[in-house]
């Protein structure tokens, strides 16, 4: 009972403590290398030219599960204008694909390697990044709530326009 307690706690203080979102700037968006569950390898400065959602989640992190939909119909709306979004999570390959695959993930899912979430501070998931074209930091979030939705569309429209 204690458990349940304490876990309904941290979910409950990850949701509502920090749903705010932060704008940052910073002008070297922490580069990486990461491998996706089908074996390509993804260079974050490759990218430069589109905007970058990078969402740090888990399968079993409630909030993550919420926020995947919708990251996915923002991929499926922008894709096209140079949106894309990276999935990195430090889960397993078969665990990953077999949510992969249920939920019809378009976007590549990337396996951490325990340093890219260390270079972006990531202290509680979901964390989502979000990088322009040129390749700078502009925004932080963590914590997804629904409400968030509008929010992320009307941002990525107006990074896609610049």
């Amino acid at each position: 009972m204690i458990k349940n307690l304490l876990v309904a706690v941290f979910i409950s203080l990850l949701i509502f403590s920090t749903c705010s979102p932060k704008d940052q700037t910073q002008t070297d968006s922490n580069d990486f290398t990461l491998t996706s569950l089908d074996g390509e390898e993804i260079t974050l400065s490759k990218l430069k030219g589109s905007v970058v959602l990078i969402d740090f989640w888990a399968t079993w992190c409630p909030p993550c599960r919420k926020s995947i939909p919708v990251f996915i119909d923002l991929y499926n709306k922008y894709h096209e204008r140079g949106f894309i979004v990276l999935g990195i999570s430090r889960e397993g390959k078969t665990i990953l694909g077999k949510f992969r695959d249920e939920i019809n993930i378009p976007y590549p899912i990337l396996i951490d390697n325990k340093e890219v979430g260390k270079k972006y501070h990531v202290q509680a998931i979901p964390t989502i990044i979000i990088i322009d074209k040129t390749g700078k930091l502009r925004k932080t979030q963590v914590g997804f709530a629904p409400e968030l939705e509008a929010g992320f569309d009307t941002f990525i429209d107006s990074l896609l326009s610049e």
